[in-house]
């Protein structure tokens, strides 16, 4: 894993936008679990549900493993790329959600 100790722009914003999916593949796949398991009750997983926006926040906050890895000294590109493809992130969650947190439904 060479490639993730450069102090690159590009490496972390690659980690930045693609470690968020796999954090939304895992927390999916562990609340399916939980489902079919009788843990959790079934709802509709449409892209507008509670549970899909609870799913998709904890995807983009797994990147705060990256941030604490890249936030010390000659990994400051890297750490700028993770935190712009974090904010990405969170500008598209923030949009897609925007009418449910603040419209009062």
């Amino acid at each position: 894993m060479d490639i993730l100790k450069r102090n690159s722009f590009p490496v972390g914003l690659a980690i930045g936008i693609l470690f968020p999916i796999f954090g939304f593949c895992v927390v999916y796949g562990i609340f399916d679990i939980m489902v079919s398991s009788g843990l959790m009750d079934e709802a509709t997983l449409v892209l507008k549900s509670k549970r899909m926006r609870t799913i998709s926040l904890i995807g983009i906050c797994s990147n705060i493993y990256w941030v604490r890895k890249y936030n010390q000294r000659f990994t400051d590109q890297t750490l700028r790329g993770v935190v712009i493809g974090t904010m990405l992130w969170a500008v598209a969650w923030f949009t897609l959600y925007y009418s449910d947190l603040y419209t009062g439904e």
